[in-house]
């Protein structure tokens, strides 16, 4: 398997062959290719940056700036200032206009890096920013429009933190288009004697030594231990060994941390509430991760790169499993398949309904609603566009189409829902056929939801 890599520099590169990195990078250049939001998710020092430039040089954006705005290390009285800029004499010490952050990265890619770490009460000004792609500056009534692709990342668990109303749940949404979880190195130990070799070769460089050579030992003793602070705790142990010309790694590795407390894995709706899932959790977790491994293997079961391999599954079993769960392959000239399948219609459900929940219009809609059940809201979409879409399920859920004739929505409420679902398809880069095919599936539901 060949080392994935990106070479602007040498401090800026992806290496590893692991299977979690793989399928990180593959998320990675797949959303590239779309003006979709990002939220990428990890651990400290896992790299998420990295990845984040990964996207943005990958992007028809790669040409233009890619501006990086720390969000831990604004504070809270320059926030203002720093994303949006100002005018001469808006506040003291002002003395000259100052572009701010969003203006700066204008055709390109802004990266917020830390962005749970926004405080709330400034989370509403920059969620207007984003929804509208227009600003004032500090001291300006002038609106100003902008073009930019907006790419965050975080260490905390957003969807917790929105939960809890520390952080905005529409705002939240509105980031979490495509979100992309990046491994911490200890489920990567495969990639830690290649890394390492890396790291050592660059640090060498820079330290104008020579590189050390590790031993099959030494490369076993760094994959044995934790790494709580991944790679960049890497980096620094590596530096460590060059500078102090160590051959015994127990003299620079740090204490061994505590054993982390064993903790259910949380499913990709995020439903999980408390220590236990139920059974009906459990068979969804189970039909979405079969699922997001035949597309994967492009719907090969078994085989060299099929399903089976990938989830280390005996064919026969997986078969099972897929009749058991009532999981078929969409026909070849689905829209389901043509769109690019559930991380596509997935993509597609979180984008738009972000933008809708923050309008001022028709975000009345979702003002009286809890962050559980917008979640199920958000769930009861997806699964039911990848039915209607052709996909490998059939929906079981609640009638979407009942469950919205009730509510009083307007034509000019389904106006603004049209020209959001147009921004979304943008955003996503979906081809002009496919456009057409999904307006006119949606055009079919006007009648029976907007009330005269």
């Amino acid at each position: 398997m060949r080392n994935l890599a990106m070479t602007d520099n040498s401090s800026s590169a992806i290496i590893g062959q692991s299977r979690s990195l793989r399928q990180c990078v593959e998320r990675a250049d797949a959303v590239a290719l779309t003006d979709a939001t990002v939220l990428i998710l990890g651990e400290s020092g896992v790299g998420k940056e990295l990845i984040a430039r990964r996207i943005h040089e990958r992007s028809r954006r790669a040409r233009q700036p890619l501006v990086v705005v720390n969000c831990a290390a604004v504070p809270r009285d320059l926030f203002e200032s720093e994303f949006f800029g100002h005018v001469k004499g808006a506040f003291s010490g002002a003395t000259r206009d100052r572009k701010g952050r969003l203006e700066t990265a204008h055709q390109g890619t802004l990266l917020l890096d830390e962005v749970g770490e926004i405080p709330p009460e400034l989370q509403g000004k920059l969620l207007r920013a984003l929804q509208q792609m227009s600003f004032e500056r500090v001291g300006d009534d002038q609106t100003r429009q902008v073009d930019v692709r907006v790419i965050a990342a975080t260490n905390r668990c957003l969807a917790d933190d929105a939960a809890s109303g520390r952080f905005r749940p529409d705002l939240y949404y509105r980031l979490s288009t495509f979100p992309i979880e990046v491994p911490p190195l200890r489920e990567r130990a495969d990639d830690i004697g290649m890394l390492s070799d890396h790291i050592l070769a660059e640090i060498a460089g820079r330290l104008r030594r020579k590189p050390p050579r590790l031993s099959k030992q030494q490369v076993r003793q760094l994959c044995a231990y934790d790494w709580p602070g991944n790679i960049r705790e890497l980096r620094n142990v590596l530096e460590r060994v060059i500078i102090l010309g160590s051959a015994d790694l127990d003299a620079v590795l740090p204490p061994a941390p505590k054993p982390r407390a064993a903790a259910l894995p949380r499913t990709p709706t995020e439903t999980v509430d408390g220590d236990y899932v139920t059974a009906d959790e459990v068979l969804s977790f189970e039909r979405n991760n079969l699922i997001a491994a035949l597309e994967v293997a492009k719907w090969r079961v078994s085989g060299k790169g099929g399903a089976a391999e990938l989830l280390r599954m005996n064919p026969s079993t997986l078969a099972s499993r897929l009749k058991a769960l009532d999981i078929q392959r969409p026909a070849a000239d689905s829209l389901y398949l043509r769109i690019g399948g559930r991380a596509t219609i997935t993509a597609l459900a979180r984008d738009l309904l972000g933008r809708m929940q923050a309008d001022p219009q028709v975000g009345r809609f979702w003002s009286d609603r809890s962050i559980v059940g917008i979640r199920q809201e958000e769930k009861l979409l997806i699964q039911y566009l990848c039915s209607e879409l052709g996909g490998p399920t059939r929906y079981a859920g609640r009638d979407m189409v009942s469950a919205h004739a009730h509510l009083p929505i307007t034509a000019s409420d389904w106006r603004v829902f049209l020209q959001y679902l147009e921004r979304t398809f943008e955003a996503l880069g979906l081809d002009q056929g496919s456009r057409r095919s999904l307006q006119a599936a949606v055009g079919q539901l006007e009648p029976s939801i907007v009330t005269s």
